[in-house]
């Protein structure tokens, strides 16, 4: 693994596994996501539950890594990014619970409503999202001027 810290005269928080590294991580996976709904619109249904049950692993995956990464950074992290965590992912599994549950039925007023909340919950989802990126954004620029701080002062003592 490569020193996180950067080099001189190498920006603040632009190493690959740093915040900004991660931010243009971010930015990628956004990207892929809105192409493969745009993609999917156009496919038939078993090709459309195929791609729900492969984002839907993907989004597990996503929440692993989240948790594996707050249990890593908990000298450092406060209390309630763990509990946004834990009641993220509770949020997270009820809904998918009540979505498999009305996947079931077979009536079409409750596919309809299931439908609704489908797509609240993705829009719920997204906001939540842009929430969590506009903290990334907050948060890297924060290390990055937290950097400059502690180089600055590492020069004045030289």
């Amino acid at each position: 693994m490569s020193d996180p810290t950067p080099q001189k005269n190498q920006v603040p928080g632009t190493t690959s596994d740093g915040p900004a590294g991660r931010l243009a991580e971010l930015s990628q996976k956004a990207q892929e996501a809105q192409r493969t709904v745009a993609a999917s619109v156009a496919e038939d249904r078993q090709k459309l539950s195929a791609a729900v049950a492969d984002a839907k692993d993907r989004a597990e995956q996503g929440a692993q890594r989240l948790q594996s990464s707050g249990e890593r950074a908990k000298a450092n992290v406060t209390g309630s990014w763990n509990q946004v965590q834990t009641s993220w992912q509770d949020h997270v599994d009820s809904v998918r619970t009540k979505l498999e549950e009305r996947k079931a039925e077979r009536d079409v007023k409750r596919l309809q409503n299931a439908a609704d909340d489908a797509e609240d919950y993705a829009a719920d989802a997204v906001d939540f999202a842009i929430a969590a990126v506009e903290e990334a954004e907050y948060a890297t620029l924060d290390a990055v001027l937290a950097r400059v701080e502690a180089d600055e002062a590492a020069d004045a003592v030289q």
